[in-house]
């Protein structure tokens, strides 16, 4: 199991840096194109890897319809609904609504599988999002009490359901083919789905003004986030089970939250502190009884 833990702290690693980056690109680019461009650039290169490599494609209609709900929604509408939501709120707010995701991604796995979710699980969620909605109360991740604010809190929240959706389709696919076909046809299938609509929304963007940073914050979603990312979050979600796994993002907010204050210049704060201790402890929590 070392190798599964590892393979989820390396992408709680990468994706808590994701709001970051996504924050530098939406500066300069049209926060939809590039919440879309993410998956469509990494997507490009998957469908092409994954034809070269002769990659399994799914053999039956049930593990098509996985993959289908996978890409839809961990690789197209999840970086879109982000992205969007973002330039409406700051990233310590946005990380504390992606610390739900592992609660979501919990109850629909234990939906599917037909399971119920252990005690000790259980109990690190409830002390983890706790400590999720203290952080939400004192609100000082400088993201305004507004209708804006909240539409954009709202926005990345819809978000968060569907990319819980698409972990368990992921999870539940990637024991079937592997995790690299899962990850590679699913972003190629994303890339196909958003080219389109990337095309429609091109003019929004005043593309002589954008300047490298936000062209590497781009690259950074597309190469860690969306493709090492997927690939290293799949492998441990197929290998350490869904419910389990997923609880390690509890603590990606945490990382989100002191990295926005680091690069961002977003306030950081006692009870900001305090509040994520819970979430770590919570964290720590659902992980006890694979220890023993």
């Amino acid at each position: 199991m070392r190798r599964v833990y590892a393979a989820a702290l390396l992408t709680l690693m990468l994706w808590a840096a994701t709001p970051i980056a996504n924050k530098i690109a939406i500066a300069s680019i049209d926060a939809a194109t590039a919440g879309m461009l993410r998956s469509a650039i990494a997507g490009v290169v998957c469908a092409a890897l994954a034809w070269w490599w002769k990659l399994p494609w799914p053999a039956e209609w049930p593990q098509r319809v996985w993959l289908l709900i996978s890409s839809v929604a961990s690789f197209a509408a999840w970086p879109l609904l982000l992205s969007m939501g973002l330039a409406l709120t700051t990233a310590s707010h946005a990380a504390l609504l992606i610390a739900t995701i592992p609660i979501f991604t919990g109850l629909m796995a234990a939906i599917v599988e037909r399971t119920r979710p252990t005690l000790p699980w259980m109990l690190g969620v409830a002390i983890a999002l706790a400590g999720t909605f203290a952080l939400i109360l004192v609100r000082t991740g400088g993201a305004p009490d507004t209708a804006s604010s909240l539409a954009g809190d709202s926005v990345i929240f819809v978000g968060v359901i569907a990319c819980a959706a698409g972990y368990v389709a992921g999870g539940r696919l990637a024991p079937t083919i592997g995790t690299v076909a899962t990850t590679f046809w699913g972003l190629g299938i994303a890339a196909l789905v958003l080219t389109p609509v990337i095309a429609a929304r091109w003019p929004h963007t005043d593309w002589a003004a954008v300047g490298l940073g936000p062209w590497a914050a781009i690259g950074y979603m597309a190469l860690f986030s969306s493709l090492v990312g997927y690939l290293a979050w799949f492998w441990a979600l197929g290998r350490g089970g869904i419910a389990r796994i997923s609880a390690w993002q509890l603590g990606q907010p945490v990382l989100t939250v002191i990295l926005a204050a680091l690069v961002l210049g977003e306030r950081l704060t006692v009870p900001l502190m305090v509040a994520g201790a819970a979430v770590i402890a919570g964290t720590a929590l659902t992980q006890r009884r694979e220890r023993r």
